[in-house]
């Protein structure tokens, strides 16, 4: 067993048909990938042309489709291929997502989470 993301689970289970990607029924974090525009970037405007292309619909398909990263643009969505709209590695189903939650900041326990997960990992 091992913690994954879902686009490596995808292709990492499309080489190996005997692995499964599961979401444990009690939960799991939710993860979400962002776009920002350090403030020390040296082309604002072509970050905002970027961040604006991706937003298009037929642009954040091509993406789903051809890198399997999730979206949450509905328009792209009708874009993607059915297969990838109906892998639930890649789009749990809402009943599954009901019981996870995002990473919340953990403030000033932050070191005794670095010593626990050090501790795990360096098992």
């Amino acid at each position: 067993m091992s913690m994954g993301y879902s686009v490596d689970a995808i292709d990492t289970i499309s080489s190996n048909p005997q692995l499964r990607y599961v979401i444990p029924a009690s939960g799991s974090s939710l993860w979400t990938d962002a776009l920002v525009i350090p403030k020390t970037a040296p082309n604002v405007d072509a970050a905002y042309e970027w961040i604006n292309y991706l937003y298009q619909p037929e642009s954040g398909a091509e993406v789903v489709n051809k890198l399997k990263f999730a979206t949450p643009n509905k328009a792209a969505l009708d874009l993607v291929s059915a297969d990838l709209k109906n892998d639930a590695t890649l789009f749990p189903p809402e009943e599954i997502l009901a019981n996870c939650e995002g990473i919340a900041p953990v403030g000033d326990a932050a070191e005794l989470y670095d010593k626990f997960w050090t501790q795990l990992t360096s098992a």
